[in-house]
């Protein structure tokens, strides 16, 4: 049995018993509804959101006894969690008698001094009898919220100051509000050099046609986090036929990534692509490929050259 599902199993045995609607009090584990958890003594405190300063912060109170009361702000959803950390690996849930069913909430984290970095990488429900009822993705895979404890900064400019000479941790590529003015939209702004494959075309329907990277880098790239967006595919012209590659495997070219992704996939610096024939001989001495099409998740796209000479 796989860590995840053993701390699933063991947290839907007492989240009926729970609810974890209790009182405000920061109570001892033993008599909350909410015991039975991993507690990082670094979460807990009175956490105050880093925001846009048009927006009003929200605040968050993570307790000693496990329950953590803030954050989300909707009638439908309770407001107070259970929480658990482990790895460095933040897990909210909460119990939905009405629904029969646990909501889960994963989340990378990282405490440097007074500040929570809190990357969200999806949440899932799953019902009384174990079998998962969905799974939804966050759509922003590489930016985070930046919390900092209640009270210790006087001013926005401390705080300012204080993100800005703190390195950000590995799951964190972008900051939300960023106060350098940094965004991940900035990461579309890359182009891309595609270049012809190192080995040798022939006249076999699986050759490795060429390779594509990020010639002028900003930040990952989150090409594929749900199954709202397309992924990553690239239309070819070649002897006046055109050819869809893609990465699922069912066009005449298909797209693999040097990267290993989990849960989501992102375009990372020094990652390849490379696209290799898929049943259709594509290429069989030297050819003159034109890349007509270029997209990227649904409507997005980079720039590059567009012609390339393969052998």
């Amino acid at each position: 049995m796989n860590l995840r599902l053993l701390l699933v199993c063991s947290i839907l045995a007492i989240a009926p018993l729970s609810g974890c609607i209790g009182d405000d009090s920061d109570s001892s584990n033993s008599e909350s509804m909410c015991a039975g958890g991993v507690a990082d003594q670094e979460l807990i405190d009175m956490w105050t959101k880093y925001t846009d300063p048009d927006l009003t912060p929200r605040e968050m109170h993570i307790r000693s006894n496990l329950e953590k009361t803030g954050y989300i702000q909707d009638d439908d959803f309770a407001s107070t969690y259970c929480w658990t950390a482990e790895n460095s690996e933040l897990i909210e849930y909460v119990n939905y008698p009405q629904w029969s069913a646990t909501h889960y909430m994963y989340s990378n984290y990282h405490v440097d001094g007074d500040l929570l970095f809190l990357g969200n990488v999806y949440s899932e429900w799953i019902h009384e009898n174990g079998t998962s009822a969905g799974i939804s993705y966050n759509d922003k895979p590489t930016e985070c919220n930046v919390y900092h404890r209640k009270g210790v900064f006087s001013d926005n400019e401390t705080i300012n100051s204080t993100i800005l000479s703190t390195e950000y941790p590995e799951f964190c590529t972008w900051v939300f509000a960023d106060p350098s003015g940094a965004h991940p939209g900035d990461a579309w702004n890359a182009t891309y050099l595609a270049q012809d494959h190192s080995d040798g075309v022939s006249t076999s329907a699986t050759d490795n046609l060429m390779t594509i990277e990020i010639d002028e880098f900003h930040g990952e790239i989150d090409w594929y986090v749900s199954e709202g967006y397309f992924g990553f595919w690239v239309q070819l012209t070649v002897n006046n036929q055109t050819h869809q590659c893609d990465t699922g495997g069912e066009s005449d070219c298909m797209i693999t990534f040097s990267g290993v992704d989990e849960y989501y996939a992102v375009w990372e610096e020094g990652e390849i692509a490379t696209l290799t024939e898929n049943g259709v001989d594509i290429c069989s001495v030297s050819c003159e490929v034109e890349i007509t099409r270029f997209g990227v998740r649904e409507e997005d796209t980079l720039f590059g050259n567009t012609e390339i000479t393969i052998e």
